[in-house]
């Protein structure tokens, strides 16, 4: 604030900010809690375009070409290969980052203190994964954006890391948390993250060789299995392990995961890595494998539940499709080790893949994403538990039918064979169903207003200021309109400051600012009843 402004300012907001200044606690600051939430919207929303575009529609395009002509070869392979990118960097990738991005300081009792930083990695990865599907399906300069993406993508990760792990601050309340559901967060997300650099790392090395070599924007067949295993197996199944730990558990009651058993299982992916760097694919496919059942076990995704199902506001059977979720996982494995003993059958490996990134992947983002996004974004409320019942039952069948048919079809002859071909295009318009109205959902949750968590009754005179134009831009206005004038023409608000106060310096009726903010927040009450916001801030101070 310049000196200007403080001498123009009313005895009141000196009064305030001399307060601030000594340090006089009033209430936690939801402006970082906003700030997190902007930058987690942006990392859904284009998530959500690579899921719907880039990736599904594409790979439509892709399966429909491949089922119309008979044979796995039919379809271009630069986009099969950009169509990979867009859905696991482009889709999950984005996704995670921004999840992680929000809630992992915040599990470890820090804050992101550079919010700057975190729209720096949103823009680089956002730009080096739109770049790297572009080149791969319009082949335009791609010698440079084949590195340059790859660049990108892996500058977004580095930043995105010194962010977690190093450059955040403890807030004074701030506790990390603790127990079981602590070890495998730390252990599973710290050894998928490591996962991801050597993925992006190889990416890279791969970029630089193709544009060396290669007349086609095409990585090598090793040189894209291996990417795409360490993407899946080292980044994000052992990264939706961790988060299950803390999200699947509490929404679906379950116990608490075996904690003594997160080490070993982030030994294991460990090692799983060192396997695919070494090209020993078939041994990291058994072990992906062992793992997975560990992870299940672990996590006790099937043991009874020990407390209530967290239901409110969502598809009431969506538990089951968890379940369901990781029953994919043990069969997208399942499928990998039998894809490597039995390489006659050249369709397992195609339908191992579809099982991990549909079957388990999208069915467990699809399930969990709608409990936990819109709390994250500002305390909203999902728009429709019905589409997202409409959700998990396309995608679902959609894959069912791909994973069966795919097997056949790639691998099989006489009336199976024919039949299996039949099937595909089926599947291909059941997950895009599936994706476009997950995307809708999505759209319209985050397009709803920001819901009040507190009864319009309960704003009163001795509130602050600061909580109110932090947590809810647009009531600035109305504050202003209601005769808070000094209010309309500084940048900075003291967090002390009272509405009676802010009343008091501009002359204004306190009264007539009350009965405005109070119909401000009539118009935000939250549609269904049972919900809590997921955090203090979300909450009027008392």
């Amino acid at each position: 604030m310049s000196m200007q402004e403080v001498r123009n300012l009313p005895a009141e907001w000196l009064a305030a900010f001399e307060r601030d200044r000594l340090g006089v606690t009033v209430s936690n600051d939801p402006l970082p809690e906003r700030r997190a939430s902007r930058v987690l919207a942006a990392f859904i929303l284009s998530g959500l375009l690579f899921l719907a575009f880039p990736g599904t529609l594409i790979g439509v395009f892709n399966l429909l070409s491949i089922a119309e002509q008979r044979t796995s070869t039919a379809a271009n392979v630069a986009w099969i290969q950009a169509h990979g990118q867009a859905q696991v960097f482009g889709w999950v990738g984005a996704f995670i980052l921004g999840i992680s991005l929000y809630f992992l300081p915040k599990f470890l009792g820090r804050t992101i203190a550079r919010f700057g930083w975190a729209w720096l990695v949103w823009g680089l990865w956002t730009a080096g994964t739109a770049w790297r599907w572009w080149i791969g399906v319009s082949g335009g300069r791609w010698r440079v954006g084949l590195v340059s993406s790859a660049a990108m993508e892996l500058a977004a990760f580095a930043v995105s890391q010194y962010l977690l792990w190093f450059a955040g601050k403890r807030p004074r309340q701030a506790t990390p948390a603790a127990g079981a559901q602590r070890g495998f967060v730390f252990w599973l997300v710290l050894t998928g993250f490591v996962a991801f650099g050597m993925t992006l790392v190889v990416n890279l090395v791969i970029s630089v060789q193709v544009a060396r070599a290669a007349a086609l924007p095409v990585y090598p067949p090793v040189g894209d299995r291996m990417l795409l295993t360490l993407a899946l197996w080292g980044f994000a199944v052992p990264v939706a392990w961790g988060y299950s730990s803390r999200f699947v558990s509490v929404f679906l009651g379950l116990r608490e995961p075996v904690r003594r058993l997160a080490p070993y299982l982030g030994a294991g992916v460990a090692a799983t890595i060192v396997l695919v760097l070494a090209g020993e694919f078939r041994l990291a496919g058994f072990l992906a494998l062992a793992l997975s059942i560990g992870a299940i076990w672990a996590l006790r995704i099937f043991q009874p539940p020990a407390r209530t199902v967290k239901r409110i506001g969502v598809y009431r059977h969506y538990d089951a499709f968890v379940r369901l979720s990781f029953a994919w996982l043990l069969i997208g494995a399942i499928l990998g080790a039998l894809a490597d003993a039995l390489p006659q059958r050249s369709g397992l490996g195609g339908a191992s893949r579809h099982a991990v990134t549909v079957g388990f992947l999208a069915t467990l983002i699809f399930s969990i994403g709608p409990r936990i996004l819109p709390s994250f974004l500002n305390g909203r409320e999902l728009w429709s538990p019905r589409l997202m019942a409409a959700t998990l039952w396309l995608v679902s069948l959609g894959c069912l039918l791909r994973v069966s048919s795919e097997s056949l079809a790639y691998s099989s002859t006489g009336a199976a064979w024919g039949a299996a071909w039949s099937v595909l295009p089926a599947s291909a318009f059941l997950e895009l169903g599936a994706v476009l109205i997950f995307v809708a959902n999505i759209g319209m949750t985050l397009a709803q207003k920001i819901p009040a968590w507190f009864s319009p009754a309960g704003v009163n005179a001795n509130n602050l200021v600061y909580f109110y134009v932090a947590s809810f831009p647009k009531s600035k206005s109305v504050l202003v309109q209601a005769g808070l004038k000094t209010l309309g023409g500084v940048r900075e608000v003291p967090r002390s400051l009272t509405l009676q106060e802010a009343a008091e310096a501009d002359g204004a009726n306190v009264e007539k600012l009350l009965a405005a903010l109070r119909e401000f927040f009539a118009d935000r009450q939250p549609r269904r009843a049972g919900r809590e916001p997921s955090d203090e801030s979300r909450r009027e101070p008392k």
